[in-house]
């Protein structure tokens, strides 16, 4: 099953919540890889202004992810005889296209996490580069793990062989 096939099955407000995310994501992201790279030592008012969108940004990504995963009904109950199959097989995963989001969220994490430790092991302490990667990092692994759960309420499971 492909995100194309899925997509229509979230309601329309958890799609429009989830939209809303993913633009605040890609907004929080654009403001942090802009400290990360044009700032120095010191953060210009400006780039104290893209700290501040790129927070208010994961913020509204994170609320606009958790609200539609929780308003995502799960898929709706099959027949008795299809659900034997699925339900109760502990091997069954979901479809790649889906299982990637998840996997995407544990590598981007550990970027975040590796930025937090170099930042942590500066001799002056974490710089503006390393919070502001870190967020660029927490923001995308946020993003996928919550665009996992919702796909994943919709998504039936397929057994493993």
């Amino acid at each position: 099953m492909t995100l194309a096939e899925t997509w229509p099955r979230l309601r329309p407000l958890c799609r429009r919540l989830a939209l809303l995310g993913w633009a605040s994501s890609a907004a929080g992201m654009a403001a942090g890889l802009a400290i990360a790279i044009a700032s120095g030592t010191r953060l210009s008012p400006l780039m104290t202004t893209f700290q501040a969108v790129s927070t208010g940004s994961m913020v509204l990504a994170m609320a606009s992810f958790v609200t539609a995963a929780m308003l995502q009904p799960r898929s709706p109950v099959q027949p008795e005889n299809d659900r034997a199959e699925t339900d109760h097989d502990p091997a069954a995963e979901f479809p790649a296209t889906v299982q990637s989001f998840l996997l995407g969220s544990l590598a981007l994490l550990a970027g975040a996490v590796a930025f937090a430790g170099a930042g942590l092991l500066l001799r002056s302490g974490p710089s503006a580069q390393s919070i502001a990667f870190c967020q660029v990092f927490l923001l995308g692994a946020a993003t996928s793990g919550f665009t996992f759960m919702l796909f994943s309420k919709v998504t039936p499971r397929r057994s493993g062989g």
